[in-house]
């Protein structure tokens, strides 16, 4: 089977150094998907975030787990979610402390339990909370270990107000 060769590159943005490499197949097996939306932010001013469509990411790694960086309104998973369990490294590279939930549900973002501030209900209707943590300070980071089923994930920040500025990434788990 022919394979495609990856070149390695780096990005340094204030202080957060981005690096990929390796090799992969020619055919992509599915591992993750994530989506994000428009925002505003919690100051009032609007924030452009890519829309609301899926994109594959293929694995190009056999690593076993991911990093999440947790920012101002966003939340980017690199690396392979396969099912299982998994190693989620989340690194806060924002300038306030931020965390990471992690709920199962099949709702859109959009339809998912919130209380009269805009936060996701932890213990709503049609969700599970699957992995909570303590709050990372900024320039912190915390490892966890998840199981995961196949299945429609959502990685949030749901400090007050933080969900309802956009700070949540859509995941889909694939075998």
């Amino acid at each position: 089977m022919p394979r495609i060769r990856l070149i390695v590159v780096s990005v340094v943005i204030g202080g957060l150094a981005l690096a990929s490499t390796g090799c992969a197949a020619a055919s992509v097996t599915p591992g993750l998907t994530s989506a994000r939306t428009a925002t505003q932010s919690p100051t009032g001013g609007s924030t452009s975030t890519p829309a609301a469509s899926p994109s594959a990411v293929p694995s190009v790694s056999s690593a076993t787990g991911a990093t999440v960086s947790l920012t101002e309104w966003k939340i980017t998973v690199d690396g392979t979610v396969k099912p299982g369990k998994t190693d989620l490294t989340m690194k806060n590279v924002g300038t306030v402390p931020h965390e990471l939930l992690i709920f199962k549900s099949d709702r859109d973002p959009s339809a998912y339990p919130t209380d009269a501030a805009g936060d996701i209900m932890e213990d709503g209707a049609g969700v599970t909370l699957v992995s909570d943590g303590e709050n990372i300070d900024p320039g912190g980071s915390q490892t966890r270990s998840v199981e995961l089923a196949p299945g429609k994930y959502l990685f949030v920040c749901n400090i007050p107000g933080h969900f309802k500025a956009g700070m949540f990434t859509a995941v889909t788990v694939a075998p």
